[in-house]
């Protein structure tokens, strides 16, 4: 049985760091593809509970465990960092196993 791992990313964009967060966006997309990962992004339109709207949600798809490892071992990803840190105010990431 091979598991598919879901990657779920609430996210709040950094008004100030434009730049960052679009060169963030562009590379992980890339990374993405890299190791077969399936990305669906959605916007919020509204907030039902809590007080903070966040900019979007992410649902990414890894085809197994293998993926999801590469993507965040690899040399490429790490450069990301910086990018991400200063891409985001607020950043939440969760994991899921689905068959």
């Amino acid at each position: 049985m091979n598991l598919k791992i879901i990657l779920i990313i609430i996210a709040l964009a950094n008004p100030n760091e434009k730049e960052a967060f679009e060169h963030y966006i562009s590379q992980i997309r890339a990374q993405y593809e890299l190791v077969g990962a399936k990305p669906v992004k959605y916007p919020v339109n509204h907030v039902v509970m809590g007080e903070e709207k966040p900019d979007f949600i992410m649902v990414v798809e890894f085809p197994n465990q293998e993926a999801l490892q590469k993507l965040f071992t690899s040399e490429d990803y790490k450069k990301l960092v910086p990018y991400r840190e200063k891409a985001f105010t607020d950043l939440k990431v969760f994991l899921s196993k689905r068959e």
